[in-house]
């Protein structure tokens, strides 16, 4: 079967009202609450896509993986990653250089639901997740204080609403392509076989897929969440992205709601010192230092790198690990100085397996972030 064929029969009955209107920045409906409503928040995201590319005019038939802020025509993958971007809240403006960043406060409100409490603390981290949460007996991943203990504990997960929609997209190519590409979307979008019927299509199957699946497509965009408790609802909430201060935590009528500034990360304390000091002492040498780190710990390793030795020394000191813990986040704020110009994928790792970084580079790192603990 041809390739416009298939995809118009793929496409079906039921997308041919699915009617496309043009969305301006944001005019997108709230962040959704719960996983049930992610499949028509992503499927606002992929109409405000497809309201960019309304004429063939509009349409940019020799795209790249880079999507300017600013061009006057558009491939698909990027009206896709713009309109992701623009629900996200994400500001694709550069900020003025030396700029600091304001507290920006995430408020978060959740609702009873099965086992525990499901909700949204809006766009977060370029991104908007949904929250699942319960209460359970004790943190998982390592004490954050020693002088004193959380009244509550609630651990869970947050997915990212908008996974589904370039997720969904990429397995729709597969679907409709005649041929393998290397880079999907962008591929099946510069395609001399693909024309603009083809692409207009292309939004209107989409967003019946993401309606269909995207509460389904979370589960591949899961990350584990965990938050702490003191007197007064204060905190702490342990993210992927790090560790940030609760306030205003309360249960009420089913209800559950905190806030915390996420643009600015717990700072490390005594328990960190701690870490960075056993950190130190676990790598002696140049001998026991391993400097072919891939962040894999086994624990019967008798060399470290950089990332193992806090692993190790977290554990001992604090009973478990945490790899957005401050005392480890601390060290990569001080690599990114010292590698500023160096294209690093994994900071700790690259740092570490860096030939120019030489064992008295290590002891200074650590030193130098112990030295910056107040």
């Amino acid at each position: 079967m041809g390739a416009s064929i298939r995809f118009l029969a793929l496409a079906g009955v039921v997308c041919l009202g699915w009617a496309v209107r043009a969305q301006s920045p944001g005019a997108f409906p709230p962040p959704p609450a719960s996983r049930a409503a992610v499949g028509p928040w992503d499927a606002a995201i992929v109409a405000h896509a497809a309201a960019m590319l309304a004429s063939p005019a509009q349409w940019d038939k020799a795209g790249t993986a880079r999507c300017p802020a600013r061009a006057n025509t558009t491939s698909l993958m990027c009206a896709l990653q713009i309109s992701v971007e623009e629900a996200a809240g994400v500001n694709r403006a550069a900020s003025p250089p030396g700029a600091a960043a304001p507290s920006v406060f995430a408020d978060c409100r959740f609702h009873a639901a099965p086992g525990g409490q499901e909700g949204t603390c809006g766009s977060l981290f370029d991104e908007v997740p949904i929250f699942t949460i319960s209460p359970v007996q004790s943190i998982a991943t390592g004490t954050w204080r020693k002088d004193m203990q959380p009244r509550e504990v609630w651990a869970g997960t947050m997915a990212d609403a908008e996974y589904p929609v370039m997720y969904e997209a990429e397995q729709l190519v597969g679907l409709v392509a005649t041929r393998k590409y290397a880079v999907p979307l962008v591929d099946y979008n510069n395609d001399p076989a693909t024309t603009f019927e083809h692409v207009q299509a292309f939004f209107k199957t989409l967003g019946d897929r993401v309606v269909t699946s995207g509460t389904a497509d979370l589960a591949d965009a899961t990350d584990k969440v965990e938050i702490e408790i003191y007197a007064g609802g204060t905190g702490v909430i342990r993210t992927y992205n790090g560790w940030y201060a609760v306030t205003g935590f309360a249960l009420k009528d089913s209800a559950l709601q905190f806030r915390f500034d996420h643009d600015h990360e717990v700072p490390p304390n005594d328990l960190d010192r701690q870490i960075l000091q056993r950190a130190l002492a676990i790598i002696t040498s140049d001998a026991v230092w391993n400097r072919a780190d891939n962040r894999q710990c086994p624990a019967g390793a008798t060399t470290w790198s950089i990332y193992c030795a806090e692993e190790r020394a977290t554990t001992e000191v604090t009973g478990a690990f945490h790899h957005r813990r401050p005392a480890l986040e601390l060290v990569r704020e001080i690599v990114d100085e010292r590698s500023k110009g160096k294209s690093y994928s994994h900071r700790l790792m690259d740092y570490n397996n860096d030939p120019q970084t030489t064992f008295a580079d290590l002891k200074s790192l650590f030193a130098e972030a112990l030295a910056r603990i107040k």
